[in-house]
């Protein structure tokens, strides 16, 4: 089954960084816990705990329930369990850039900054299906880290892959029309 990839921005104590849910289709836990990974205000795991109880579910699907529960861990601030659904998605797929980010958003809001990062350029290594998600939150981390010129290079990169990307573009100062 082909899905397809959905942005989803999470809003926590941190400053807000840009995650990434996969679709799952003709899965209705799977499907639950897609939409309760783009939802920004849940935060229980039911549905995805339910979706992954169930033995009938694509390789596909079920990698992609690891994702949408640590996406919904991280937005309860339930970082250690996140960590350890992202690392298990990643070890069965490392290829999965989705995971990646989202591993990379457990790690900036646990003020891991370097491994933050790293885990961001990992994504883009995996052909991210929005790259300009994991620039803006390069630069989320190099704003953390007081590096305000790695920032500014991260906010740019976004935009230069997406002009009309709005979250780099207030971070950069710009308005609607681009003028400063």
């Amino acid at each position: 089954m082909k899905g397809m990839i959905c942005a989803a921005a999470i809003f926590c104590a941190a400053p807000a960084s840009a995650q990434m849910s996969i679709s799952t289709i003709g899965a209705t836990d799977a499907q639950a816990c897609f939409e309760d990974a783009k939802n920004e205000r849940e935060t229980s795991t039911g549905n995805c705990d339910a979706a992954l109880a169930r033995q009938a579910m694509t390789k596909r699907d079920r990698l992609a329930t690891y994702v949408n529960r640590g996406i919904v861990n991280n937005r309860a601030g339930r970082l250690a369990e996140a960590l350890a659904d992202f690392n298990t998605a990643l070890d069965a797929d490392p290829s999965l850039g989705e995971a990646w980010l989202n591993r990379g958003n457990a790690r900036f809001l646990a003020g891991q900054y370097d491994l933050a990062i790293a885990d961001y350029e990992k994504s883009l290594d995996a052909d991210l299906s929005k790259p300009w998600v994991a620039w803006y939150n390069i630069g989320l981390a190099r704003e953390a880290q007081k590096d305000a010129r790695g920032a500014r290079t991260a906010y740019e990169r976004a935009l230069e892959i997406n002009p009309d990307f709005g979250p780099a573009k207030r971070k950069l100062g710009l308005d609607g029309d681009g003028a400063r």
